[in-house]
């Protein structure tokens, strides 16, 4: 029972980390955009409203994973976040700038201020993707950790494999935008965006950043492809290359500007990419670059039974009612007459 509710709680970790990246992805998109596409103040406000309306309680979900990891793997948690301190910093860096940039945006009608901020919106949320991506694939590659302490370099985990995942969040937010500001129906805007994402190259990007990211996370003895449950089942292969595949969609959909598909496409992807990433390395909660008895398994981290049960709890109450409240959010703000 013990253990059960150790996976239990890796998976959700996995699952609000999904959630989190899926939704947060096409509005930091949007904001990325404002100064490519929109030079006037008019155009601003409208990326500005899309993307303020269904950003609201979207970070719940990195808050989760984040305090699911502390309370249930204590010990990986220390381990993890003592080793990274230097992009999670810059993570909460960019998270508190682009709050405050796009909240202070038109807070004064100076064109100075409304420049810079418009600058701060689109750099902080390049900045956040970038961090991102660098951060899952790290969790998918493994962590400099070995004799129980991470590496004292905080640039291990800057690997050709991480940093083509941070590049890759770069280019989806690019293009996941985009979509978000046609199917929010801002006509003008999307085809301007559309523009600019065919004009220079970036859909044709993200086939190959992800095939980077998938040889970086599989071209060591410790890998997702060689951990237990891909041993053991081979068929999981599948998974990767699936997501592969539906990547490859994104960059064909963009290039027929077919906004509904390319997000189909890229919703599966990234859920076939987190899957293949936590089922390959399952059971490790600290999955270690240097040898797989070098991580902690979920067994060695998690906390005490009573503690998982109160959690396990919780979630099963909580979960629901915040799925429902964020699908409810999307359901109103896309009726025609909100727009």
């Amino acid at each position: 029972m013990h253990e059960l509710l150790g996976v239990i709680a890796y998976g959700i970790i996995g699952l609000a980390y999904f959630i989190y990246l899926v939704q947060e992805i096409p509005i930091i998109g949007v904001g990325i955009l404002n100064i490519f596409i929109a030079p006037t103040n008019e155009e601003k406000k409208k990326l500005q409203s899309i993307a303020g309306l269904y950003s609201d309680g979207v970070e719940v979900w990195l808050i989760v994973a984040v305090g699911l990891t502390f309370a249930a793997f204590p010990d990986a948690f220390g381990q993890i976040f003592s080793g990274i301190y230097v992009p999670a910093f810059l993570l909460l860096a960019a998270l508190i700038f682009r709050g405050l940039s796009v909240e202070l945006i038109f807070k004064d009608d100076q064109p100075k201020w409304i420049k810079y901020m418009s600058l701060a919106w689109s750099i902080s949320g390049i900045l956040l993707m970038f961090v991102l991506g660098v951060f899952f694939v790290s969790i998918f590659t493994g962590f400099p950790y070995e004799n129980r302490s991470m590496g004292s370099n905080i640039f291990n985990i800057f690997s050709t494999a991480s940093i083509s995942g941070g590049l890759l969040m770069i280019v989806l937010a690019f293009i996941i935008g985009t979509v978000w500001i046609k199917l929010n129906r801002l006509p003008e805007l999307s085809d301007k965006a559309f523009g600019l994402i065919k004009k220079y190259g970036i859909i044709y990007a993200v086939p190959f950043l992800f095939a980077l990211v998938l040889m970086g996370i599989n071209n060591n003895v410790v890998s997702i492809i060689s951990g237990q449950l891909f041993v053991a089942n081979p068929v999981l292969i599948a998974l990767p290359l699936a997501s592969l595949f539906f990547f490859i969609l994104v960059t064909l959909f963009s290039h027929l500007k077919k906004a509904p598909f390319i997000f189909g496409s890229y919703v599966l992807g990234l859920s076939l990419f987190f899957i293949s990433g936590y089922l390959g390395t399952y059971p490790y909660i600290l999955f270690s670059s240097v040898a797989f008895n070098e991580g902690i398994t979920i067994t060695e981290s998690m906390a005490s039974q009573t503690a998982l049960v109160v959690m396990s709890v919780v979630i099963l109450i909580v979960l629901p009612v915040v799925l429902l409240y964020q699908g409810y959010k999307y359901v109103y703000f896309f009726r025609k007459d909100k727009h």
